[in-house]
């Protein structure tokens, strides 16, 4: 489904904040194995319990939980750079283990992708919400890493879930959701007629 004005609500986690088996549900990638239940009808209590103790296990480092000024950093880093490849953005909500953005890209991407290149191959700037975020997610870890707010290593979670917006009741919904993670202690930051 194309998105409404090219409007997009862009969600993402932390580092090890949602893992395969977690008890709250999960999805496998391109939905390779049907997984029962979701994290509004969560599987039945200890259905996936080894799976997910082995994917605790597998992690390289402890999952990333940020605090109030690392929130804030983040905030800062998604808005500023994604402003600075033309998108326009609406609202932005960093809590401790995940992230949301309302924005807009821009009617035509900065480059070709390779599809449009005649190119036979793929990667994430064919898609460009994923490779716009993909950009402020790094540069985001960059920056807590170099003022010492993280220790080196992964700081987001691989992928992300990006959500076509259909029309502008549901742009008032996502901005109105996005805005609301205020309440659970999340840095939120919003374009003063979005709130």
């Amino acid at each position: 489904m194309p998105a409404w004005r090219h409007w997009y609500h862009a969600i993402t986690s932390t580092y090890g904040s949602w893992l395969p088996g977690d008890p709250r549900g999960f999805r496998t990638r391109k939905h390779r194995e049907h997984v029962q239940g979701d994290y509004k009808s969560p599987p039945p209590p200890g259905r996936f319990e080894t799976r997910h103790a082995d994917a605790h296990r597998k992690l390289k480092r402890p999952a990333v939980v940020l605090n109030a000024l690392q929130r804030r950093i983040v905030l800062e880093e998604f808005r500023e750079t994604l402003v600075a490849h033309d998108v326009r953005v609406i609202a932005i909500a960093v809590a401790a283990t995940h992230l949301h953005v309302l924005a807009q890209l821009p009617a035509r991407p900065s480059k070709p992708t390779f599809i449009e290149r005649g190119l036979r191959r793929t990667s994430a700037i064919d898609d460009p919400v994923r490779h716009l975020m993909g950009i402020a997610k790094q540069w985001s870890a960059k920056r807590l890493v170099r003022e010492g707010h993280v220790a080196s290593g992964p700081v987001w979670g691989k992928r992300g879930k990006i959500v076509p917006i259909r029309d502008r009741r549901h742009q008032i919904n996502v901005c109105n959701y996005v805005v609301q993670h205020a309440n659970e202690y999340a840095e939120v930051w919003s374009f003063p007629e979005a709130r």
